[in-house]
């Protein structure tokens, strides 16, 4: 698999190793591996920009799960987004169907997918995408990716897409949606964003990987949410599972995301660096929330609720210095 030391790739590895799968890593060469070396899985360090390397890594595999993925929203970050996404999963399909695998899992995001402001209508897989998200750099390049995938649905390759929403738990060390555990642990939450998301369990996510190498439909798409939750929600429930309260910032949220726009469009000049890229600010101020039913229907996927996964991410920020005891 690629991007197996990532925080979903670690918890894609726990899984398959739980499974009782043998699972070969392919990490960048300068990847750090402290965490995934304990799971005794073979490493292989290598690019997705090295057909051959691919190519020789999967050899003999049965099954590729490909987690590796850039995931910045920065315009001016597009050539990186188009090496990694879109032409590193090319090189992937074309390792993968050279070497006879059996099944291809491409980790994609819902940020491929529509959504609609509020509860009333959670996105589904059809949901076409419009609007300002989809002038996404990072959507834009996944869901080229996605169509890689899907043309190696129609080559003869089992393919299947996976769509996670927010994701949350242990192995977050890339400071995801962990970031703000840690900000809430020591009093730093820089803002309250007004919407609300989809939360899912990076464990469960983890084994929905596991479950899709044979139980996804080839050439189908599987959105991975759980519990719909305001942004207001979700910090009051990290407050309980930290016992401790976590005072919240009186700062307009619509200041900081104009003050963000132009730290970005700026950049290089002195004002800072924004606590989060604008876009993402942009999309914290909506509700937007997805259905994973299909998911649960067909690969038997569920998610544990918002306080476990928030005391899984915690417990392994304790257990590795991240955050006092």
């Amino acid at each position: 698999m690629t991007g197996a030391n990532g925080f979903v790739g670690l918890n894609v590895v726990s899984a398959l190793v739980e499974a009782g799968h043998t699972v070969t890593a392919m990490v960048r060469p300068n990847a750090t591996t402290t965490w995934l070396e304990p799971f005794g899985v073979r490493i292989v360090r290598g690019g997705l920009d090295d057909p051959a390397g691919l190519a020789e890594a999967m050899r003999g595999a049965q099954a590729v799960i490909h987690t590796a993925g850039n995931t910045s929203c920065n315009r001016r970050d597009l050539p990186a987004l188009e090496e990694v996404n879109v032409r590193g999963t090319r090189h992937v399909v074309e390792a993968a169907l050279a070497n006879g695998v059996d099944s291809l899992v491409y980790t994609s995001t819902t940020s491929t997918i529509g959504a609609h402001h509020g509860a009333a209508a959670p996105s589904r897989e059809d949901t076409p995408l419009d609007g300002y998200r989809a002038r996404s750099p990072y959507a834009e390049t996944k869901r080229r990716a996605e169509d890689i995938v899907m043309g190696a649905h129609a080559r003869g390759l089992r393919s299947v897409i996976l769509n996670p929403a927010e994701v949350i738990g242990a192995y977050d060390h890339t400071m995801q949606w962990g970031r703000m555990v840690l900000a809430a642990n020591y009093d730093q939450v820089p803002f309250v964003p007004p919407g609300g998301g989809s939360f899912c369990s990076a464990a469960d996510v983890g084994r929905a990987h596991v479950s899709a190498m044979t139980a996804g439909r080839s050439g189908e798409r599987y959105i991975l949410a759980g519990h719909d939750a305001t942004y207001a929600t979700f910090l009051a429930t990290l407050s309980e599972v930290l016992e401790k309260p976590v005072n919240l910032p009186t700062t307009s949220y619509r200041r900081l995301y104009l003050k963000s726009v132009l730290q970005e469009r700026l950049a290089p000049l002195p004002l800072g660096k924004p606590p989060v890229e604008a876009y993402r600010m942009k999309v914290f101020s909506h509700a937007y929330y997805f259905d994973s039913s299909k998911a649960a229907r067909e690969l038997g996927y569920a998610s544990a609720p918002l306080d476990r996964m928030l005391r899984d991410c915690a417990q392994w920020y304790r257990q590795n210095g991240f955050m006092g005891a």
